[in-house]
């Protein structure tokens, strides 16, 4: 059964439901823009020199909390109501 995700509008309260796959295609450009502030939060979060640092991929970590990254990390007029 593949994942599907409930996409809201803020505004108009449209209500949307998507497989994974076509919310990547979808919310593509808000994802790029909570993705990159999700990484420049983490880069923030480690002061060690990064010859110190583990090598954790950012992206793996942003999509464990999906949810509250979309929501949080980027301006856009849609949030994601529920992942199913």
């Amino acid at each position: 059964m593949p994942q599907k995700i409930i996409v809201k509008h803020k505004r108009t309260h449209e209500s949307l439901e998507l497989s994974f796959r076509e919310f990547k295609k979808r919310f593509n450009a808000e994802l790029k823009i909570a993705l990159d502030n999700f990484s420049r939060m983490e880069d923030r979060k480690n002061f060690f020199p990064s010859f110190v640092k583990k090598n954790s991929n950012a992206e793996s970590g942003f999509y464990h909390s999906l949810r509250w990254n979309f929501n949080n990390l980027q301006n856009s007029n849609w949030y994601i109501e529920r992942i199913l």
